[in-house]
């Protein structure tokens, strides 16, 4: 491959360390009402996303707690690797990320390198923002999240203006948090977390 079609492939942005709250919602249309109320405009409409996290057989990403990721979104491809700073109160990850131009063939390379799928899930993602601060509401196939990105001070405030306690912000990810959610219900854990398939409450 030439390197002028590098440009074309895919692109990197500077790395960078997400500081996030996260909190459980039930009523999505009262919290981008009172967002927009609030100042945030509409950054991207319900799109529907894949991930798929990877492993290789040492089990690197498990023992370091660090994550090698893939995501559809759209017609966007995401590749990144995350690492936490800390759990405690606010979340903050170092992150580094590249936009490529094909799932499959990231997959095949991937796999050469003998990292193969562990967990994956589906979402429906909206997003929304306003002076540095991003809001993204995730429709999970087993519950819906609220998270807010940005400065520290700024995401506080906004959680606090949406009525939430601090306390309350919750720092594991989602295929933990679906984890614990099957757990509590006597439900065997699972891999993948899939809109078709899982299982509800009530099955």
């Amino acid at each position: 491959m030439r390197p002028t079609k590098l440009k074309e492939m895919c692109y990197a942005k500077d790395t960078m360390i997400e500081i996030e709250l996260k909190f459980e919602i039930e009523n999505t249309e009262r919290i981008i009402q009172t967002l927009k109320e609030g100042g945030f405009v509409s950054k991207r409409e319900r799109t529907y996303e894949k991930t798929v996290m990877y492993d290789n057989p040492t089990n690197l990403m498990q023992v370091t707690d660090g994550r090698v990721r893939v995501r559809q979104s759209g017609d966007r491809v995401e590749f990144s690797y995350k690492i936490p700073i800390t759990r405690s109160g606010i979340k903050q990850e170092l992150e580094h990320e590249v936009v490529v131009s094909n799932f499959s063939e990231l997959e095949k390379i991937l796999e050469k390198m003998e990292f193969t799928p562990t967990t994956s899930y589906e979402r429906y993602r909206t997003e929304l923002e306003k002076d540095g601060m991003k809001a993204t509401i995730d429709d999970y196939p087993f519950a819906t999240f609220l998270e807010l990105e940005g400065p520290e001070d700024k995401i506080k405030t906004a959680a606090e203006g949406l009525g939430f306690d601090l306390k309350d912000n919750l720092t594991d990810s989602c295929d933990t948090l679906f984890t614990k959610w099957r757990q509590e219900r006597g439900l065997k854990p699972v891999p993948h977390m899939r809109f078709d398939d899982y299982q509800r409450e009530n099955q």
